[in-house]
């Protein structure tokens, strides 16, 4: 009785020294003009080219448009935000995006290099900033 007395204790009491987080108020809430997403006119011209025809609300392409919507980007919660523009820095590096499907038809809008630096960056550093790193 005694060893499953101390057991008990000895796992309650280590139970203590565990941090119990939850995520924090800001990243829960939406996004706001507080913490706006900026879009810098370079990047803007960049998405205008290659990614808003199927990343915005009016478009006809329904998985583009379900995947990310530059239009509503700043009207989701802050963690949804972050993992968007975290993708698109992802997408970008990897060649994914603008797809090869898209570029067979429209081949003046593929990215340059720079173009996809220039995304890159901006789009790390707006993940960056709505985290508060």
């Amino acid at each position: 009785m005694k060893k499953l007395f101390f057991t008990f204790l000895i796992a309650g009491t280590g139970l203590l020294f565990l941090n119990f987080t939850t995520p924090s108020e800001d990243k829960l809430a939406k996004v706001t003009s507080d913490n706006a997403i900026e879009i810098p006119d370079n990047v803007q011209s960049i998405l205008d080219n290659s990614c808003y025809g199927c990343h915005n609300s009016d478009s006809k392409n329904q998985k583009g448009r379900d995947k990310l919507s530059f239009d509503k980007l700043n009207d989701i919660k802050t963690y949804k935000a972050i993992g968007k523009l975290t993708d698109i820095a992802d997408v970008v590096a990897e060649g994914e995006m603008p797809p090869k499907k898209f570029l067979k038809n429209y081949p003046d809008r593929a990215l340059s290099a720079e173009d996809k630096e220039t995304l890159k960056n901006w789009a790390t550093e707006a993940a960056n900033n709505l985290a508060g790193k």
